[in-house]
């Protein structure tokens, strides 16, 4: 059974046909104008992604002469002057428990930065002209999400370094002779096995130890390597996190932007309106 078809009559199909039709536009992943805000938008996301890349390759050099001088010395040892009676005993360059897991994680977040500042960089510079790519929804929403993944990173890998720091064990001379007196033994040598020590408190207490002149110069290098290495993870975070935040304000400013474009499209001027209303009037008058 065929369902009748239905006809308009002639003038209300013309009425109709004279109602203007809103075509919608897709709100999301569309090219935002590449105005004179891009490109200083552009040229900020520029710098702050080379001063990412500057701060994490020093935090990777820094950490890095952490965990060789590390692994250089765990087998390693200097004489340890116990007193003028007393013979010299042989003192393990490092403890039996040290923390290495905050260098390592920081080096992880460090690399994280650096792949993300150099690839993020060069697609801006190679979409500089234009922004076609690199100013879409979608590119911007992976950016915001990897950036803050980064950041996050950085924010534990700072963490741990200054919880270590914090809660490490201190050097005392006394553990060592109490150690060398009780247990001897043939080769007359004493690992310090009292805590857990970050390096940086290691090396720092045993640069001025009177027991440990010979190795002064060492652990004072050492020690220099290991407080700029905690300190520059500050101006490491804050620059994640400027870079996370203008990603953020990229997405959600790039996305009014495509709305307010939509809209402008989508709302009839002051003419079109009267036009309408009239052509409304006839139709109920039909």
């Amino acid at each position: 059974m065929k369902l009748p078809a239905i006809k308009l009559p002639s003038k209300l199909s013309s009425v109709t046909s004279k109602i203007p039709q809103f075509k919608r536009q897709p709100v999301f992943n569309r090219p935002v104008p590449t105005s004179h805000n891009s490109f200083l938008s552009r040229a900020l996301y520029i710098t702050l992604l080379a001063i990412l890349v500057a701060f994490s390759s020093a935090v990777i050099a820094l950490k890095a002469l952490t965990l060789n001088f590390i692994y250089v010395n765990q087998d390693m040892g200097f004489v340890f002057e116990i007193g003028d009676d007393a013979e010299p005993t042989i003192l393990a360059a490092l403890p039996r428990m040290l923390f290495m897991a905050p260098a390592q994680l920081a080096i992880v977040a460090a690399a994280m930065s650096v792949c993300m500042g150099i690839g993020h960089g060069v697609f801006i510079m190679r979409d500089w002209k234009t922004g076609t790519k690199t100013q879409n929804y979608s590119f911007r929403r992976n950016t915001m999400f990897l950036h803050l993944v980064n950041t996050l990173t950085i924010l534990f890998s700072l963490i741990s370094i200054y919880v270590t720091h914090k809660s490490t064990s201190h050097f005392h001379a006394g553990y060592v002779t109490r150690k060398a007196n009780i247990s001897p033994n043939d080769s007359n040598s004493v690992r310090y096995n009292a805590g857990t020590f970050d390096l940086e408190t290691w090396s720092c207490e045993l640069q001025t130890e009177p027991g440990a002149e010979m190795v002064w110069e060492d652990y004072g290098r050492q020690c220099r390597i290991e407080m700029a290495g905690r300190a520059i993870m500050i101006p490491f975070l804050i620059t994640g996190v400027l870079v996370a935040g203008f990603a953020v304000s990229a997405l959600v400013g790039g996305k009014r932007v495509e709305e307010q474009k939509t809209w402008d499209k989508q709302t009839p001027v002051k003419g079109d309106e009267e036009e309408d209303e009239v052509e409304m009037r006839g139709f109920n008058a039909i």
